[in-house]
């Protein structure tokens, strides 16, 4: 079973960037230009298990930074290389990533629709929130519980941290008209309304990673913290965190059919507090943090 972990410190024979190769990424020209588009809350570094640094703009992959064996440090952008010279390189790679997130599909267009939180709750930004955005896309390892129960490798779409409680709740996201959340209702109980959606089987999924590896996560948010101060000089959080153990699910955009309608409520009906829905989109979401902790079944303030 792989190890659920945010640690870029290099060890032996493995792939993690190293605290000098965090440090001569500081000192790339281009390096200024991301991290005061960090602090503006228009790109988000994730940090990943396998030991890399993930930035987003606009929910496209704006670069990747990432250790190797020989311990030299590489950046990537679409499996070339990153390396802008100057403020208007910089600008026309950006301007790529807007293009594509007008073109994007499926979970690609959900990832561009989802980066409109960045700038709201992302913990660069100052003042930050009280509840903010810690990581997007988080993957989990391969999870091996028993012969007959194992989990492939998977990512939830957000971890939000309450600061004001140290509590990290893992929330997944689906348009309203995703096949996912949305099945044929006629005729058919609740119970076998909800059994049917694939959603169900994914949240079963994020909930066994997170009852089984609680302690790993906890431990890597803590190293997260750390290393995002050595590289940006934020203090995100100093207190003690705890887990949310169930992984919430939010619905955004308007159900606008009776099969739509119907899963919906049979979703609130097994999930209760745990569905947060907005019908109409994610662009006023003011109230999310409040949604996170309460669960939100009504509808959105201006329908």
């Amino acid at each position: 079973m792989g190890e659920f972990k945010r640690d870029l410190y290099k060890r032996k024979h493995d792939r993690q960037l190293g605290i000098e190769q965090l440090q001569k990424m500081q000192e790339m020209p281009w390096f200024k230009l991301l991290k005061e588009d960090v602090e503006r809350g228009e790109v988000f570094p994730a940090l990943r298990y396998s030991g890399e640094i993930d930035f987003y703009y606009r929910g496209a992959l704006l670069c990747k930074y990432k250790g190797n064996l020989k311990g030299e440090p590489t950046t990537s952008r679409n499996k070339g290389p990153f390396n802008p010279e100057n403020r208007d390189d910089y600008k026309k790679i950006k301007e790529s990533c807007e293009e594509w997130g007008k073109k994007a599909s499926g979970e690609a267009n959900e990832r561009a629709t989802l980066s409109v939180l960045y700038s709201k709750f992302s913990p660069y930004i100052k003042p930050a929130p009280s509840m903010i955005l810690l990581d997007i896309e988080v993957g989990f390892p391969k999870l091996f519980l028993s012969d007959e129960e194992n989990h492939r490798n998977t990512q939830v779409d957000l971890l939000f941290l309450d600061k004001s409680t140290g509590k990290l709740y893992f929330i997944e996201v689906k348009e309203a008209g995703d096949g996912r959340v949305k099945v044929e209702s006629a005729g058919r109980s609740v119970e076998k309304i909800f059994d049917s959606m694939p959603v169900m089987e994914q949240l079963d999924e994020y909930d066994a990673n997170l009852a089984a590896r609680e302690d790993q996560i906890l431990a890597a948010y803590q190293n997260y913290f750390s290393i995002t101060r050595e590289i940006f000089g934020c203090e995100i959080y100093s207190g003690k965190l705890s887990l949310y153990n169930r992984t919430k699910l939010l619905v955004y955009g308007e159900s606008n059919t009776n099969n739509s309608r119907k899963s919906l409520e049979a979703i609130h009906t097994k999930l209760g507090n745990d569905l947060i829905v907005f019908e109409n989109g994610l662009d006023l979401v003011d109230d999310l943090p409040e949604r996170i902790i309460s669960g939100s079944f009504c509808r959105s303030r201006n329908s």
